[in-house]
């Protein structure tokens, strides 16, 4: 395995996608109709390995073609491709899933909301969404600088939107309902302490289904201003 690719393997990374998937895998067991995933931002197929496992036909999907493959030969029996999710040309082929799997991918884009379109179109009952969101309770938005390394963007710089810009971009895209996550995840980086706020929250966002969920309250649909230039 190439040094690029064993990055994913540090301890950081096996941590955090193991209280993850812990926590993801109690909401997907209350999930029902559920047969087709997309696992978008898939990295070497990490959660792939084990959506597939739980009997669901994964197609997943990654801006870096080195990780399509490496996730190939992980997960043979799902199907991997090169995207670039921001890319509103893309050609899905009119393909959808019931669920789509989003965990640790938007916060690395330089536009985040062409990508939370494509992720419309991909999702036919449910996205689910684990991300950073910038502080603040505005609409705000905040660009940052990543390391150069495989484990980030595609360019090194990304856009973050605090939880109402995030919220807004969903609900504009087209998506029905949004609910958060307040159970627990066994991370430092989903926890609030004296030194930090917590950076990272999750989403289950829905497309013409009903969802309920004890561990998830409804967020609605921010309200934005509107600007007029023509005064």
């Amino acid at each position: 395995m190439s040094n690029k690719i064993s990055m994913f393997d540090d301890r950081y990374y096996i941590e955090i996608n193991e209280a993850r998937w812990s926590m993801a895998e109690g909401v997907l067991d209350r999930l029902k109709g559920i047969e087709r995933c997309f696992d978008v931002g898939c990295g070497p197929g990490w959660f792939s390995e084990r959506l597939a496992a739980r009997g669901l036909n994964v197609w997943g999907v990654d801006g870096r073609p080195e990780l399509a493959e490496a996730a190939a030969s992980r997960v043979p029996e799902a199907t991997f491709s090169a995207l670039d999710i921001t890319d509103q040309s893309v050609d899905l082929g009119g393909k959808q899933a019931d669920l789509v799997f989003c965990f640790g991918l938007l916060y690395h884009l330089e536009n985040p909301f062409a990508a939370i379109r494509n992720l419309f179109r991909m999702t036919e009952k449910y996205l689910f969404v684990e991300t950073q969101v910038a502080p603040g309770k505005g609409n705000d938005l905040i660009i940052i600088s990543e390391g150069r390394n495989h484990t980030q963007g595609l360019h090194f710089h990304a856009i973050v939107p605090s939880r109402n810009a995030l919220l807004k971009m969903f609900y504009v895209a087209g998506f029905s309902s949004v609910h958060r996550y307040v159970g627990t995840v066994d991370h430092s980086d989903f926890v609030d302490s004296s030194e930090r706020l917590h950076r990272r929250e999750i989403f289950m966002v829905t497309k013409n289904v009903e969802f309920s969920d004890e561990s998830f309250v409804h967020e609605p649909d921010p309200t934005t201003p509107k600007i007029d230039y023509s005064i």
